[in-house]
This record gives structure tokens, C-alpha cells and sequence, in this order.
């Protein structure tokens, strides 16, 4: 006979702890920018050092930006400043809690293709 009952991943049981889920969903955005932003300079070809030349910058501000959620401190006109050089718009959004799902589902298939 076949266990129905699926073994929870370690994440699934993390994500049952109310604190670790609320640290999860205001830190995984961030995360989400990051990689967004890593994947941009990996199909540009570029490094942090090619990345904070083009900016104008040096490449310990892109580092800072860009380690140890540093992305929590980086200024909204520098993110613009990084995607319009990466050949990106930057879109800050405020969105509906009730919609958050909704809208955030959308906008990730629309990334992704």
C-alpha cells in the first residue's frame, strides 16, 4: 500500500513556525532582486567590476548592494541606476495584500519567459 501522506520538506516545516514564515516573507523579496539583478549582469557577460565602471561607481558599493541583504539598504535610485544599465526598467509596486498572490503570480510568469 502507497503512503498517501507526503513527508513534509524541512521548509514546509520551518514555514508552520508564525516568525520564520514572517521573517520568509519580507526577506524573500529582496532575495528575489538580487537574483533578478545576478542573472541581468551573468547574460550581460558582466562582473560587479564591469557593472560599478559602467555606473560610475566603485565595485564595494555594487558588492555591498549586492551581499548580505545589503539590497535592504540600497537606495531606490541606485536599483533604477542598475536596471537601466542592465537593460531593465526597475518597477517598485504597491500592491494589494488581497491581490498579492494574484498579481505576484502573474508578474512572475511574465519575468520567467
Amino acid at each position: 500500500m502507497v503512503n498517501k501522506n507526503k513527508e513534509k520538506t524541512l521548509f514546509e516545516k520551518k514555514m508552520l513556525n508564525k516568525k520564520f514564515r514572517q521573517r520568509f516573507k519580507k526577506e524573500y523579496p529582496a532575495f528575489e532582486l538580487e537574483v533578478q539583478i545576478l542573472n541581468a549582469l551573468e547574460r550581460k557577460g558582466w562582473t560587479y567590476s564591469k557593472l560599478a565602471e559602467v555606473m560610475g561607481t566603485s565595485k564595494s558599493n555594487i558588492s555591498r548592494d549586492l551581499g548580505a541583504n545589503g539590497i535592504w539598504s540600497a537606495t531606490i535610485s541606485r536599483l533604477a541606476r542598475m536596471a537601466e544599465v542592465l537593460d531593465a526598467d526597475f518597477v517598485p509596486l504597491f500592491i494589494p495584500r488581497s491581490k498579492e498572490s494574484e498579481v505576484l503570480s502573474k508578474i512572475q510568469k511574465i519575468i520567467v519567459k
